[in-house]
């Protein structure tokens, strides 16, 4: 039911990923989250503390404070689960800007990395990571571009489902 609800007020989204650039887009509108994809944490006394995410947090620096990019690994895509689950709740946060916590539905597209395909390990890491930020539904998609003024949601999905 609560899910119901949060959905009226969710924009269906485009998270396009890679190591350089974090980029969610709404489908059918012009609202957009860009940032680098850097998250600093910060040790304190309580626990570790999430300081900045974004160009912020690759300027930071200190002893106690360590600045990472989760989606930077020589093996695989994602290197750290959690920093990237809470840079996507961030960017996910940040472009509803409402104050009912949102439910979009979500393509999840990785630019990097997918020669080959994405193994069902890498799949279910992606959808995990949306799920984990709020995500409703998720649709993993490998290809060219997605132009979101154009194309919608169940189009995308729909084109997915047949191959």
């Amino acid at each position: 039911m609560f899910t119901f609800i949060r959905s009226l007020f969710s924009h269906d989204l485009l998270f396009e990923l890679s190591e350089n650039k974090l980029s969610i887009k709404a489908f059918s509108s012009d609202l957009s989250y860009e940032n680098e994809p850097y998250i600093a944490i910060e040790n304190t006394k309580k626990g570790e503390v999430i300081k900045a995410i974004g160009k912020e947090a690759k300027s930071l620096s200190g002893s106690n404070i360590r600045v990472l990019n989760p989606f930077k690994h020589n093996r695989s895509f994602v290197a750290d689960f959690m920093c990237a689950e809470k840079i996507l709740q961030h960017g996910m946060y940040t472009l509803h800007k409402s104050k009912i916590k949102p439910s979009p539905r979500v393509i999840v597209h990785q630019l990097e990395k997918t020669d080959g395909g994405l193994t069902d390990i890498e799949e279910r890491v992606l959808r995990e990571l949306a799920l984990g930020a709020g995500a409703r539904e998720v649709v993993i998609y490998l290809g060219s571009k997605i132009n979101t003024n154009i194309e919608d949601f169940d189009k995308v999905k729909s084109r997915v489902s047949a191959t």
